[in-house]
């Protein structure tokens, strides 16, 4: 198992893949913080640029599929895991590690975007008076929070890669799964008389989009919130890997 994550981080540092989607990544964040400063309706101080990351969770996920698709899936084309499994490796700790790479590489997107919004966002707006101790704990909260919900989409991923078996249809079943996600708790959530609305708090996405309040600027730290919204991302961590991970021991690799 220990080869197999060196082996991945490896690949991730010698690859071109991830600094290609970071430096996407950067210049999609760059171009928002231009049209918030072009607007200037709605100026975001850059101490409160981590909680508004997730605004752009959609594009994220994205970027995330794509690394995936290419990373993870085009294993399957390149005939790559096929000569992993020659080697005698077990085929849980194979998926494992490629889960763990998709857990960087939603970390290091997350962590990037959040950089360069809030340096963008404090040369446009400014950074705000919030005192130091204050602001540690808000941006550490927000930003791990968050970053936790966020690697529900590594395992949804990894699954659709093993699912695949190639990128274009790894990245049009996360695009689909996207969709669908933001579809369907539209459609609990603006249901007459908001009867299915608690269907909507079985997503991730739910959590994303409600962990901070942008017109009251506050986090929402209500225990039942985050313990409820911590089920489901564990649950769409676990849940996902276990499946992908008895798939491929029954799948056959060419």
């Amino acid at each position: 198992m220990t080869t197999l994550i060196s082996s991945e981080w490896y690949k991730i540092i010698h690859s071109k893949l991830l600094a290609w989607i970071l430096t996407g990544v950067t210049a999609q964040s760059l171009l928002e913080v231009q049209g918030a400063y072009a607007v200037e309706k709605t100026p975001v101080l850059g101490q409160r640029a981590v909680a508004m990351v997730a605004d752009g969770s959609a594009f994220l996920a994205i970027w995330i599929v794509a690394f995936v698709g290419f990373f993870v899936a085009a294993d399957f084309q390149t005939s790559t895991l096929r000569n992993v499994l020659a080697l005698g490796k077990n085929r849980t700790h194979v998926f494992l590690s490629k889960l763990i790479a998709a857990c960087i590489a939603v970390t290091a997107i997350y962590a990037t975007v959040t950089i360069v919004k809030t340096v963008g966002y404090t040369v446009a707006f400014g950074f705000g008076d919030m005192p130091v101790g204050e602001y540690l704990r808000f941006s550490s909260w927000n930003f791990f929070m968050q970053l936790f919900f966020h690697l529900t989409l590594a395992s949804l991923y990894c699954l659709f890669a093993f699912l695949g078996k190639n990128p274009g249809m790894t990245i049009l079943l996360g695009i689909g799964w996207l969709i669908g996600e933001l579809v369907v708790m539209h459609f609990f959530e603006s249901y007459p008389g908001r009867v299915l609305a608690f269907a909507a708090e079985y997503f991730p996405s739910y959590y994303i989009q409600r962990f901070y309040h942008p017109v009251k600027q506050t986090l929402n730290l209500d225990p039942a919130f985050i313990r409820q919204g911590i089920i489901v991302s564990l649950a769409y961590l676990v849940v996902p890997t276990v499946v992908g991970c008895a798939l491929f021991k029954r799948s056959e690799v060419k």
